[in-house]
């Protein structure tokens, strides 16, 4: 005869009813674990729930009516997978405590308690048991079907309330993913700049995973590097110094261009696949390639240094979704960049290639054009060498900032051929780059410059000739691509053009310069009034023209065949002054023998050379050459070797040409008004003497006029008559 339901009995049996519609209803874990406890409580039962773990039974709830602590339950129990399905995968039991069939110390509670009756309710999703619920009985209210019937059904009910809360949180976890897809989608669409990318991705994968490491790594195929742009970690972001792509995680992912997911045991999984680690390695490591039409350009990566476990698929699928999204508006966007970027750089070979074409003072060309280069290009640094005259030095001629200005103040210069990088692109005519400055042996740490990661030499080429280096240098290693290098030699080449025009148009002024001197010094000798006047009127010209070297006019005497100096300025004495040299001896006298010029830069090793003056080092002598016949030689003399130039040789023979003439006509001038002087005085003397009768008058007039005329201390005159002779003598 069965037992007639009390009053009480209904009341308990609708509050576990109750229970179990809050376990069903439960929005999350919290609320499910609140809910179990109340459905616990609401009997008089002793009761333990525990949940099955990867290692058996961790206690999560006990309660007992009397206490508010359950004497002897076990917070944990170590149990196979195979023990947990032998002791509760045969649904709900009812037992006395002789008869339990329980793993050791589990129903101590009940021993204790001296419980009369005892049940064991597995929570079961499928044939998987997820937890137990454990129910003991004081001796006078012994356990009966109707009475755990409530709780059947509540161990049947978690499992469902467990399976929707995953389902709802996985259907939040998905809606939350494709709305942080669908803003980043927005925010890349009107987007231009990938820096104000970076901190929205960083948004929406903290709010989609949490606050986790984050980094965002760009891969450039033309360098082979990896750049990371963005990354986050202690919560502070920064940027990495690009690298060239490796053994790491990232380079993993760039290579293979397939998602990786560590999460467990890391270090070793990582050195499976072949990476290497700098540092301690993370404990849980996500990422993600940026794939563009079957190629990688980047990553996303995602990490937690201190747990495991710390992704799930799920974080998996949502990072290779928004990968998908993030790879097509990089790609795009370091599009737009580096067409823009080009434009400003092409824009900058532009401006300075007008001024090229329109500027002949190079000094302020070439300032502007490393001002240009280091703005546009982005470049730590940018300066000018130019070859000294010998081509042993390049010495630097302009350079930005206070660097610049330093090291033109102290007139830095690097050595052809030496080591360094300026150095180097000299000597071999070929841009020289080094991205990696502190694995380069050529590279020369300029300790005015410490900050520099990257380096690029394009040498100022007009043919075969180098007239300088173009150098730049940045503070980012890899800064240097195939096509920023192509375009700083076209710089480099506009640049040695505006030297070449620069030199040529010095050179032009220069000469015009010259040749005005000459063309005054060729006036002033040819107005000379004596062949005297006019040698001196030409040297002390010739002085300033030439800035104070040692010059000398030689006259031939044809007939002893010997050079004699008629007029000189710069001599240290006056006895070299008058040297008299004969032709075929000495430098002078070679080219007075073999009528052509002489330019010799350094004296001491040329044999023929007669050392007037020990400090003589360079030589120039020209011949004076008028009618085929040598008047003479121009002879210039520096205490510099090398001194003289092939155009000084020329200009130097246009004016010795004109000289020879000047020589020549002077020299027929005096030869005209002597005899000149000599016919107006035969003429005087002639009409004294037609004025005289007197025979020995017009003898002693005779005599005296010849010896004033021939400057003659004794002037004798005779004459042979027919039967006598007479001797009239004048002194």
């Amino acid at each position: 005869m069965s037992k007639t339901p009390t009053n009480t009995d209904f009341d308990e049996i609708a509050r576990l009813h109750q229970a179990n519609y809050a376990i069903f209803q439960a929005q999350s874990d919290a609320e499910l674990k609140q809910a179990i406890q109340n459905a616990l409580k609401s009997h008089l039962f002793i009761a333990l729930y525990y949940i099955v773990t990867e290692s058996g039974l961790e206690l999560a709830f006990s309660h007992d009516s009397k206490s508010p602590l359950v004497e002897g339950a076990l917070n944990s129990l170590d149990l196979s997978a195979a023990d947990i399905a032998q002791y509760f995968s045969a649904g709900p039991e009812i037992f006395t405590l002789e008869k339990a069939k329980a793993p050791t110390g589990l129903l101590a509670p009940f021993e204790i308690a001296k419980c009369a009756t005892c049940a064991i309710l597995p929570v079961l999703a499928d044939v998987v048991t997820q937890g137990v619920i454990l129910l003991g009985s004081i001796p006078a209210n012994n356990l009966t079907p109707d009475k755990i019937n409530p709780v059947i059904h509540c161990a049947e009910t978690i499992p469902v309330a467990q399976a929707n809360l995953r389902a709802a949180k996985a259907t939040h976890q998905r809606l939350r993913e494709l709305e942080a897809i669908s803003e980043t989608s927005q925010a890349i669409s009107s987007s231009t700049d990938l820096t104000a990318l970076y901190p929205i991705l960083h948004n929406q994968i903290r709010a989609a995973i949490g606050e986790t490491e984050f980094l965002i790594a760009l891969y450039s195929q033309e360098t082979e590097t990896i750049e990371v742009p963005y990354t986050y970690t202690d919560g502070k972001t920064s940027a990495l110094e690009p690298f060239p792509l490796g053994e790491g995680l990232i380079s993993i992912l760039v290579r293979t261009r397939q998602p990786l997911m560590l999460v467990e045991d890391t270090e070793r999984r990582s050195r499976a696949l072949g990476a290497k680690y700098v540092g301690e390695p993370a404990k849980s490591w996500l990422g993600c390639p940026l794939i563009v039409g079957g190629a990688a350009i980047g990553a996303l990566v995602v990490q937690d240094a201190k747990n495991e476990n710390r992704f799930t698929k799920d974080d998996l699928r949502f990072l290779i979704s928004l990968s998908a999204q993030v790879a097509g508006a990089v790609y795009n966007t370091r599009l737009l960049e580096d067409a823009r970027q080009r434009a400003l750089q092409l824009q900058t070979v532009a401006e300075i290639s007008r001024e090229v074409s329109s500027s002949l003072i190079v000094d302020n060309l070439l300032q502007q054009a490393v001002s240009l280069i280091r703005e546009r290009f982005n470049f730590y640094h940018a300066s000018v060498f130019l070859l000294d005259p010998s081509g042993q030095y390049a010495v630097i001629r302009e350079a930005t900032g206070d660097a610049g200005t330093q090291m033109k103040r102290a007139g830095h210069k690097l050595e052809v051929g030496s080591k360094s990088i300026v150095g180097t692109a000299a000597k071999s005519k070929e841009a020289l780059v080094v991205n990696d400055t502190s694995k380069d042996p050529n590279y020369y740490a300029n300790p005015i410059l410490p900050d520099t990661k990257g380096e690029a030499a394009m040498p100022l080429r007009v043919g075969d000739r180098v007239l300088g280096v173009l150098d730049v240098q940045s503070v980012h290693p890899y800064a240097f691509n195939e096509e920023t290098v192509k375009i700083m030699q076209i710089l480099a080449d506009q640049l040695a053009v505006a030297v070449v025009n620069s030199e040529l148009f010095a050179e032009a002024q220069e000469r015009l310069s010259q040749h005005r001197l000459l063309h005054h010094v060729t006036t002033a000798a040819a107005s000379s009034t004596t062949i005297e006047e006019a040698l001196n009127s030409a040297v002390q010209g010739l002085q300033v023209t030439m800035g104070g070297d040692q010059i000398a006019i030689m006259l031939a005497d044809t007939e002893q065949k010997i050079l004699e100096v008629k007029s000189s300025v710069g001599y240290p004495n006056e006895e070299s002054a008058r040297l008299k040299i004969p032709f075929g001896v000495g430098i002078t006298g070679w080219v007075a023998t073999h009528r052509q010029p002489q330019r010799i830069d350094d004296v001491t090793k040329d044999s023929r050379y007669i050392a007037v003056n020990t400090k003589v080092r360079s030589e120039l002598a020209i011949p004076l050459v008028y009618r085929n016949e040598v008047l003479g030689i121009l002879n210039v003399e520096s205490p510099r070797v090398g001194a003289y130039t092939e155009n000084d040789e020329e200009m130097l023979g246009t004016l010795a040409g004109s000289l020879a003439a000047i020589i020549s006509h002077s020299k027929l001038l005096e030869q005209f008004r002597t005899q000149v002087e000599r016919e107006r005085m035969l003429y005087e003397v002639a009409d004294r003497i037609r004025r005289t009768s007197n025979t020995d008058k017009i003898i002693a007039i005779t005599a005296n006029e010849l010896g004033k005329t021939l400057s003659a201390r004794r002037v004798s005159i005779r004459i042979n008559l027919s039967k006598a002779t007479k001797d009239v003598s004048q002194a």
